[in-house]
């Protein structure tokens, strides 16, 4: 299958579009030429900002940077790019047995011009304030609700401004409790690959995926438009074919989602 558009329409106090990729699990210089694709439908959409929320690369430790480095930059020139921490950003230490990040990656990749990485921060462009939060890498292996409060009210918002976060996983983040006061417009999310589920059942199963990242079977919003509050959630299913099975290679196609906000 070829790169699905999903294209979305929100309300807001400004007019901007936003396209969202994100799970891009970049592995090597292979991959360069199915990202050299997207980056040629991305320019035809013509969007004032692109966002990554999160697993950019597949493996901290990446091979074949360069080439990755030269793709972001090449994409840095069709619209300003904001990027997000995910958890595959991380590598395990495995001589002090933690998780860190790669820290030299992620300098060269901050040194993009056009090009924001938004580790806890945000960047405010006339009206509009993206925020990148960075999720405790614990959150991805827990079964239990884990309290977003505390993080979000961290990050840097603006009451007169369009506020969107941009947060690798959704599970914790749709949660009323985490978004009642969280005075955030608009949050672009990824992670859940869809819910591994075939296009062809989505009719089905509405916002439901057929098992999430931590192996929980039928998830909740897994993908699509959701709406807490005054705040609108855009899942996006990622770019990302998740096997080499060349029978599900037909099933999940990738997906680019354009998101148009308009002016209330």
């Amino acid at each position: 299958m070829g790169i699905k558009i999903k294209n979305y329409e929100l309300k807001g106090n400004l007019n901007a579009t936003i396209v969202l990729i994100s799970d891009i699990h970049y592995y090597s210089k292979e991959d360069i030429k199915a990202l050299n694709k997207i980056t040629k439908r991305i320019k035809k959409l013509n969007p004032d900002y692109i966002c990554i929320p999160g697993d950019l690369v597949d493996e901290s430790i990446v091979k074949d940077f360069e080439y990755l480095l030269n793709w972001l930059k090449e994409l840095a020139k069709t619209s300003k790019v904001l990027i997000s921490l995910g958890n595959h950003e991380f590598y395990k230490d495995k001589k002090n047995h933690v998780y860190s990040l790669n820290n030299s990656m992620i300098d060269k990749i901050k040194k993009i011009e056009n090009l924001y990485l938004l580790d806890n921060t945000n960047k405010l462009f006339d009206n509009i304030n993206f925020i990148g939060i960075t999720l405790p890498l614990e959150f991805y292996f827990s079964n239990q609700k884990n309290d977003l409060i505390p993080y979000l009210n961290k990050l840097k918002k603006y009451n007169k401004c369009y506020n969107v976060l941009l947060c690798h996983s959704p599970i914790d983040i749709c949660d009323k409790k985490n978004l009642q006061e969280s005075n955030i417009d608009l949050v672009l999310c990824g992670h859940m690959h869809g819910g591994v589920t075939p296009r062809i059942l989505r009719i089905f199963l509405g916002n439901r995926g057929l098992i999430s990242p931590k192996l929980k079977l039928l998830p909740k919003n897994a993908y699509g438009h959701l709406k807490f509050f005054k705040t609108d959630i855009v899942i996006t299913s990622g770019i990302t074919v998740i096997s080499k099975n060349k029978i599900l290679k037909k099933l999940f196609s990738k997906e680019i989602v354009k998101i148009k906000i308009n002016k209330d």
